[in-house]
């Protein structure tokens, strides 16, 4: 029996990501619409003068507000990420000594922070000292100009990035309560709507997200911004139809956007037209060579056409560009498939180390265990996986079948009935449960 691993993976990957682009859209919506850098570094500032007044042009404005601008620079060049970022802060940092009192750039070198805190490590072993860092450049900011939305909304991702939702919605909150006072301001402002917007995607209050977009659109027709980020919202609420609607429009009017490809084409492979999905992943690979999600979903989408071996060259590009969970997650379910389960094994096990206390990694490792025929290790894996997260149809389907291969007919017969009662298909449990039957009649 080959568990269906790959089913599974697959949909909590789609959550993580509509997750993670609910926060790159919003962070997206604070610098207006989706720029394009054309080089992989960001432009020196000019000399300022010693005079302590900001100079009258604006010599920041070529730097990130946003942790997006940093990813999107790195997808252009990933190994000079992190040389530029320590340029940044190094130029920022001069910048603030001639102009202590610009608030635009503490919130510049906050940001630059947090990019270098988030590509210092794991989750586990980042750099504390330089969240911390980042957390006070972005309250300086805060306290010269206490109506800077940019900033809350940075300070909220910036506790995002380290899990901490509660205090991330709370500067959120803030961010919405500024942003409520300059619709009151200027109901036409349709750059506030869009950002506004993006802060109920933090806080899963999708229906005014929606609301907020639709007004965007309604007055501006052409902000391909406004239609992009509705389109994550149509996919965090489940309305898929409405989501391609959105990205078509996206593409009709910023021809250029992988991202839009890249999200068109996961929405075209979960509709079950792979051939259109792979399609939309060239054409975002076309655009954005070191683009890694996009090689990580035209990876799934061969493996769902049994394509293993160009699955795995795209999983292992993405994982060149950026060593991500779900890049091993799925490259292991293509090992898997290709019933070379050591390997598997070896990248769920990368998954583990990177995220122990999700539960995707250990039902991986574990279906591949019970492939070699090693069911006490399988079980431990399920066993861990269940104590995770004990609400997954799939954990107790695979254990199921565990049990079963070692004689523990009534631990597999509980596990397939709870299998079934937390939804899984009743045809796989049927036949799960027949062939439970026959052995038990067999002796």
């Amino acid at each position: 029996m080959l568990a269906p691993t790959t089913v599974y993976a697959n949909v909590a990957m789609l959550i993580r990501a509509v997750l993670s682009c609910l926060t790159l859209a919003a962070v997206l919506a604070a610098c207006g619409d989706d720029p394009t850098p054309t080089s992989g570094r960001v432009n020196p500032i000019p000399a300022a003068p010693t005079a302590t007044p900001a100079p009258a042009s604006d010599p920041l404005e070529d730097f990130p507000s946003i942790l997006l601008d940093y990813t999107r620079l790195s997808e252009l060049d990933p190994a000079g990420l992190k040389s530029m970022v320590e340029e940044n802060i190094e130029t920022l940092s001069e910048f603030i000594r001639r102009y202590p009192s610009n608030a635009d750039a503490y919130m510049k070198r906050g940001v630059a922070y947090i990019a270098s805190y988030v590509n210092s490590g794991s989750r586990e072993d980042r750099d504390e000292s330089i969240f911390k860092q980042a957390i006070e450049d972005l309250d300086k900011a805060i306290d010269l100009n206490p109506k800077n939305v940019e900033a809350h909304i940075d300070r909220g991702n910036a506790f995002s990035q380290k899990w901490d939702h509660e205090k991330a919605i709370e500067y959120y909150q803030v961010a919405l309560e500024l942003l409520n006072e300059a619709i009151r301001i200027d109901a036409s402002d349709v750059e506030a709507y869009i950002l506004r917007a993006n802060v109920y995607g933090f806080t899963r209050d999708y229906d005014k997200a929606i609301q907020d977009l639709d007004e965007a659109v309604r007055l501006d027709p052409g902000n391909s911004l406004a239609y992009f980020n509705r389109s994550i919202v149509h996919t965090a609420i489940g309305e898929y139809d409405r989501v391609i609607e959105d990205l078509d429009k996206v593409i009709l009017l910023d021809p250029d956007h992988a991202h839009a490809y890249s999200g068109r084409g996961v929405r075209y492979r979960l509709a079950g037209e792979p051939d259109k999905a792979i399609q939309d992943f060239d054409r975002a690979i076309s655009l954005s060579p070191n683009f890694p999600w996009a090689y990580s979903n035209r990876g799934i989408a061969f493996t769902d056409n049994g394509e293993y071996d160009r699955a795995i060259q795209d999983f292992d590009k993405a994982i060149e560009i950026r060593p991500f969970p779900a890049a091993y997650q799925n490259r292991g379910n293509a090992y898997l498939y290709k019933k070379e389960y050591d390997r598997a094994i070896q990248d769920y096990s990368s998954v583990i180390d990177r995220r122990p206390n999700l539960p995707n990694g250990y039902i991986g490792r574990g279906d591949a265990y019970y492939e070699k025929g090693e069911y006490d290790r399988a079980i431990e894996d399920f066993d861990t996986a269940i104590g995770l997260d004990e609400n997954i149809a799939y954990s107790y389907y695979s254990r199921g079948w565990a049990h079963m291969s070692q004689g523990n007919m009534s631990k597999a017969r509980a596990d397939f009935n709870k299998a079934l009662e937390l939804g899984r298909d009743s045809g796989d449990i049927e036949a799960a449960l027949a062939e439970l039957k026959k052995l038990e009649e067999d002796g």
